[in-house]
């Protein structure tokens, strides 16, 4: 099953129901938005004539926001249009009501349903919601931390600096995110372990909708491509290459 049929993806983004994956690639001219159906097909191209970034799919499936010229669009997934949405922001990350956490100025800031706008926290970027909405996982120049969705109970988790790219399992009380190069994961106030056998320089961590699957883009012959890892299976896929890889066989 070939999802992607050319090289050069990345920051993997599920869409809410699993079918979909948007992507970056510049396979056209700059970095632009693609979407594909997981069950195959050709890519389709959302955007064009400037740099996409950081995908994000709204709650309903309808929509994904990226960043482009240094402000926040929302961009119809079936290619009908797009709108800004925010000004002087980027990172997006949808909560599951439609309340968009991103970053400015290198803060944390809040939208909420009316288009109102609050910082949360200073110093903090990447941000990802956990499952239940309450909280978001950040990076920070100390590492990696999680706050209440009031700004309150910040809470450092590693004091590990440099670790970037937080990712909240769907399901489970841990965390999937980037360390020096590789993929890691931590479990809430507990132990921290490397993702054994996945290919790096990796990011950009995206867990599926199941939990069962793990997307991220890698580095490997001069390109980014988007591989995604069956954790329980212990396969590996590269879906701009449409190849399979023994997850024993990658040492």
């Amino acid at each position: 099953m070939e999802l992607i049929s050319s090289a050069n993806g990345m920051s993997p983004a599920w869409s809410p129901d699993g079918g979909r994956i948007a992507f970056l690639s510049n396979r056209a001219e700059g970095w632009d938005l693609y979407v594909v159906d997981s069950a195959g097909g050709e890519p389709r191209r959302l955007t064009s004539g400037a740099t996409a970034d950081d995908p994000a799919w709204h709650p309903d499936g309808h929509g994904i926001a990226v960043e482009r010229r240094g402000g926040i669009e929302l961009v119809d997934a079936g290619g009908d249009g797009r709108e800004l949405i925010v000004e002087r922001g980027s990172q997006p990350a949808w909560m599951s009501d439609g309340r968009l956490a991103f970053v400015r100025g290198g803060d944390l800031w809040l939208r909420s349903l009316e288009g109102e706008e609050s910082r949360l926290l200073v110093d903090a970027s990447r941000p990802a919601w956990s499952p239940d909405g309450e909280r978001i996982a950040v990076a920070r120049l100390r590492g990696l931390a999680v706050l209440g969705l009031d700004g309150g109970g910040l809470h450092e988790l590693n004091g590990q600096s440099g670790d970037d790219a937080p990712a909240w399992h769907p399901q489970e009380e841990r965390l999937a995110f980037v360390r020096r190069g590789r993929l890691w994961e931590a479990e809430l106030g507990g132990e921290e372990r490397t993702i054994v056998g996945l290919p790096s320089p990796a990011g950009a961590p995206a867990w599926s909708p199941d939990g069962g699957r793990l997307a991220f883009h890698v580095h490997r012959g001069g390109n980014w491509d988007i591989a995604v890892a069956d954790l329980a299976a212990e396969t590996l896929r590269l879906l701009t290459e449409a190849s399979w890889v023994s997850w024993n066989a990658r040492g």
